[in-house]
């Protein structure tokens, strides 16, 4: 601040930047020069000082303190003796401002910030800002300052490793989420405590954590003991990579769109955020396979089809689920499926013990290479029309498609060789013709049939047949085992 004009409003105030510790401010206003304003930010609430010399002769001005908007928030005169200004202000923007009143003054003026004691509420905890990497402060809990508070913020979900270590007595760490914004700690808002009476004094907490703001509470165990303490946060971040966050229903899935390949991503489920559902498209039949490796609790994973599109999960429409109760938190499983559209959902096998999770879905396409896709009954059976030479396809049966009907001619009495090849189980297949034409499997029109049990998921016919109309229908040897599966029909 000099001799200038430059500096004559808000908008043009000279800026400060940050304000910690003590800075000079120098300056002249008179005749000429009548008002000058200087600008600085505070990042958290602060003990605000001002002070400025005595003012020789009758020459004299008005200092003022201002806030963001520009209204004054404390002011007082300059005289033959120093002034000064000590209060409290929170993070924010501030304007100093020095205006002549009569002669030519002078001055040198000190601006000082020093952070306040983390307070004892919410609304005036100490503000960390983001936390990423460690943070550690020293302070002091007891008869006369009961609780500390701080605010930090986490831009990734995280491990947090929060400790306390008192000096001459036992504390408590409290790790706190105010849900409804409403500067309290109420039920269901303290995520976790660590309380320690042993004669190390330490307190510590390790928790899982969503995105977003926390508190940490640290107040002595017994109320009539006092000690100075060290706060050490640690937030790991674990690189989650999706957004927006997942919903927890099926109507607020987070849609992956069509998916082929490897899908991974990177998230947190527990008491804050009860479960992640994911939606998903598939284009062709494929295998998927769905693994789920949890940093801190086993999880549930559940593949689900909304048959009915209705937006709830109903009987007989989760496909596939697995919960795996072992130290490796790792819950996975293999299915195989038609084109459609389905959700995955990941939750804490128990809610109050949160998880970091890695998810990976690995779709595998079949190569289906036939629509529509084969009728269930006679009358709907595909049609393929005179048999000759070799027909081949691949489809699905199993829980969405509990088997599948072709129907095929032959215009001539020949040699059939018929193979269904399963990729994850068995198959039984019929060889049928529908004398009576009525669209039923009646006694007697079963010609031929195959079941095989082995491990290589091969189930063939060889049959000698007149010319005719035939069907052949394909299902699963176990209706709650899907598969895959290859055919061929050869006429020799």
């Amino acid at each position: 601040m000099s001799i200038s004009n430059r500096d004559n409003t808000l908008r043009s105030a000279r800026n400060l930047g940050r304000l910690s510790g003590s800075k000079p401010i120098n300056g002249r206003v008179g005749q000429s020069d009548k008002i000058d304003f200087a600008k600085f930010t505070l990042s958290e609430v602060s003990e605000f000082g001002l002070s400025i010399g005595r003012v020789v002769g009758r020459a004299s001005a008005t200092v003022t303190i201002r806030n963001v908007r520009g209204a004054v928030v404390q002011s007082f005169r300059t005289g033959t003796r120093p002034q000064s200004f000590k209060g409290k202000l929170a993070e924010g923007t501030y304007y100093i401002g020095v205006q002549r009143v009569r002669g030519e003054v002078s001055y040198r003026l000190t601006a000082s910030a020093r952070r306040t004691e983390p307070g004892e509420v919410l609304s005036t905890a100490r503000k960390i800002g983001v936390l990423s990497g460690t943070y550690v402060n020293r302070d002091f809990v007891g008869t006369t300052d009961q609780q500390d508070f701080y605010k930090f913020s986490l831009n990734d979900i995280a491990n947090l490793q929060a400790s306390v270590t008192g000096s001459s007595a036992n504390t408590r760490l409290q790790l706190i989420r105010d849900s409804n914004n409403n500067g309290r700690v109420d039920n269901g808002e303290v995520l976790a405590t660590g309380t320690n009476f042993s004669s190390t004094f330490l307190s510590k907490v390790t928790q899982d954590l969503p995105r977003g703001t926390y508190y940490i509470g640290v107040t002595p165990s017994n109320s009539s003991a006092s000690t100075r303490y060290q706060l050490s946060l640690v937030a790991t971040p674990f690189g989650g990579n999706i957004s927006p966050e997942p919903g927890n229903t099926l109507s607020t899935a987070r849609n992956l769109g069509v998916l082929s390949g490897t899908f991974s991503a990177r998230e947190h489920v527990g008491e804050i955020d009860s479960s992640d559902i994911y939606r998903f498209t598939l284009d062709d039949i494929a295998n998927l396979q769905a693994t789920v490796t949890a940093t801190s609790a086993n999880t549930e994973i559940q593949l689900i089809r909304d048959i009915n599109n209705n937006g709830l999960v109903d009987n007989g429409e989760i496909l596939a689920a697995d919960t795996n109760f072992s130290s490796t938190f790792i819950s996975n499983f293999t299915q195989d499926l038609p084109t459609g559209n389905y959700f995955f959902k990941v939750e804490s096998r128990n809610e109050s013990v949160p998880t970091l999770y890695e998810m990976n879905l690995v779709v595998t396409p079949f190569g289906g290479n036939e629509l529509p896709d084969p009728g269930n009954t006679l009358s709907t059976a595909r049609n393929i029309g005179a048999l000759s030479g070799t027909f081949s396809t691949r489809e699905h049966i199993g829980i969405l498609d509990p088997n599948d009907s072709y129907r095929f001619t032959l215009n001539n009495d020949a040699n059939l060789q018929a193979r269904v090849n399963g990729s994850s189980a068995n198959t039984f297949i019929e060889l049928i013709r529908d004398i009576n034409n009525n669209g039923l499997v009646d006694n007697g029109e079963l010609i031929a049939s195959d079941t095989n049990f082995s491990s290589n998921f091969l189930s063939e016919i060889t049959r000698d047949l007149q010319e005719g109309a035939y069907f052949f229908r394909v299902s699963p040897r176990n209706s709650s085992a899907p598969t895959n599966y290859s055919l061929s029909l050869t006429v020799g």
